[in-house]
């Protein structure tokens, strides 16, 4: 017999419909931004795998899972070839074989002999729960299977996914699965209909973007779909300034599409998450507000972990290099470190850069530490033409991490710093360089402001003179051109590519 929690928690097996009236599925239906996160399309559900899917809280990872429920069923795969489970009492390897095993003793008529699908969610509050899933594939309780197991815990996730080898499946892409914040290309779309068909139409294929971000670093042209979309680069700064109120979180652009504002309940539900998961990791949580104010302080500025010690009772740098890592591994910011262009690798001794991952978490953390309410005071913040070139950097930096992660091929190895860096030198600096591998080096500098002049362009030069490099990219506010010593793309185009 099946136990109550599998059926309550898998409705549709008693009538397919039900799926439209899950809770998860009607607030995603229900909302402004209808986001269909193109993660969604990188399973490869033929195969037997296991894969992990991580991300931070309250991204929407239980809504994705359930809209791949729902696409099954509308492509005529029988509910019962379908389980759900929310792992949230459970507390062993041993209930985790249990579960399954009971549904598939207990299913094996209403199945049949047709591939199942089993979500097993927030199982990494299951301690140890991969013994359970390799129990499983070790009595070939899993053939004809795809399972994918989602978790908040995204550190603990990941490492518990990584003590299976060879018990999850072989794959032509990632088994590990990150779930982000929509890209701005992905919120764009959702704004503006219109412009989302031109995206679709032209950006979306990975080999196109590649192939147009190529174009830069080789051949020195403005790629003909940007040139195309000039006429739209106004309505294009519009959203990029919305997407520095709201980033990519997707409750947020639901509230600041339908009344132009977000409520502090959603920036209080993240910081929830922020602070839940930092103290689950047994981290000091009020040492995280005082650490807080100093990353908004330093966001996108070059420091040092003793910069970051000063005034606040973290104990050592030790402690803070810790807090900082423990923020990256849970997506909250990204650490960019000083790129050697002679060995082409990241010099970890030296200042480092730290980005907020997501302009929406740079607002919730400062709404923490602001006297304001957080809204009003990231649009404040906004309000800076200074202050929009940080979060900008940020984003870029983020986007580029996101595209060499794409291109990588060796995904489970994948580091930040193998990958994106700053470069500085004497009193010149660049504040991004993308080592793509492969020959692919190019530095790039963002001046989100109305105008450049020559000495914006003293970082670039320097760079190719110390690399002997011969190409370059300058992100601006406006300006497309081809200079002497880079390509000028706007921000706002420019993100659309990666």
């Amino acid at each position: 017999m099946l136990p109550t929690e599998l059926v309550e928690d898998n409705p549709w097996w008693s009538d397919p419909a039900r799926i439209d009236s899950d809770p998860q599925i009607v607030q995603r239906d229900e909302s402004a931004a209808k986001w269909e996160p193109r993660i969604m399309h990188t399973f490869e559900f033929g195969g037997d795998l296991v894969y992990s899917l991580r991300g931070p809280r309250q991204i929407g990872k239980t809504t994705l899972v359930k809209m791949l429920i729902r696409k099954f069923m509308r492509e005529g795969v029988s509910p019962w070839n379908i389980m759900y489970y929310a792992f949230d009492v459970e507390n062993s390897p041993k209930e985790v074989v249990s579960l399954i095993k009971d549904y598939f003793d207990n299913t094996v008529n209403q199945r049949g002999e047709n591939r199942c699908y089993l979500f097993l969610d927030e199982i990494s509050s299951v301690r140890d729960w991969q013994k359970g899933i390799k129990r499983l594939r070790d009595q070939k309780r899993l053939k004809n299977c795809t399972v994918i197991a989602t978790g908040s815990h995204t550190v603990d996730l990941k490492r518990s996914a990584e003590r299976m080898p060879g018990r999850r499946g072989e794959s032509s892409d990632a088994v590990d699965k990150i779930m982000l914040p929509m890209k701005f290309s992905e919120f764009v779309s959702i704004m503006d209909r219109e412009m989302g068909q031109v995206i679709r139409d032209n950006f979306l294929r990975l080999s196109d973007r590649t192939d147009a971000f190529e174009q830069y670093i080789f051949n020195n042209e403005v790629p003909p779909a940007l040139d195309g979309i000039r006429a739209r680069l106004p309505s294009l700064n519009r959203h990029l300034e919305d997407y520095m109120l709201t980033g990519g979180v997707p409750k947020a652009v639901s509230k600041y599409m339908e009344s132009k504002t977000v409520a502090e309940s959603t920036y209080a539900d993240h910081l929830d998450a922020i602070q839940g998961d930092f103290g689950a990791f047994h981290r000091n949580e009020g040492a995280l507000r005082q650490l807080a104010e100093r990353l908004v302080r330093a966001a996108g500025m070059t420091t040092s972990w003793g910069s970051l010690k000063k005034d606040t009772d973290v104990g050592t740098e030790h402690t803070v290099s810790q807090y900082v890592g423990t923020l990256s591994e849970m997506f909250v910011v990204s650490v960019l470190y000083q790129y050697d262009p002679v060995r082409k690798k990241a010099i970890y001794r030296k200042e480092k850069k730290i980005h907020f991952q997501d302009p929406f978490y740079f607002g919730v953390i400062n709404g923490w530490i602001s006297g304001t309410p957080s809204f009003e005071a990231c649009r404040e913040f906004v309000g800076q033409p200074h202050n929009q070139g940080r979060l900008v950097e940020g984003v870029v930096a983020n986007h580029l991490i996101r595209l060499a992660f794409l291109r990588s091929r060796k995904k489970r190895a994948f580091a930040v710093p193998s990958h994106v860096c700053y470069w500085r030198d004497g009193g010149f600096e660049v504040d991004l360089v993308y080592n793509g591998g492969d020959g692919v080096e190019v530095p790039i500098e963002v001046k989100f402001q109305h105008s450049i002049n020559n000495r914006d362009l003293d970082g670039l030069i320097n760079f190719k003179k110390a690399t002997r490099g011969r190409n370059a990219l300058m992100i601006t506010r406006d300006d497309m051109s081809v200079h002497r010593e880079c390509v000028m793309v706007p921000a706002s185009m420019f993100l659309l590519l990666v």
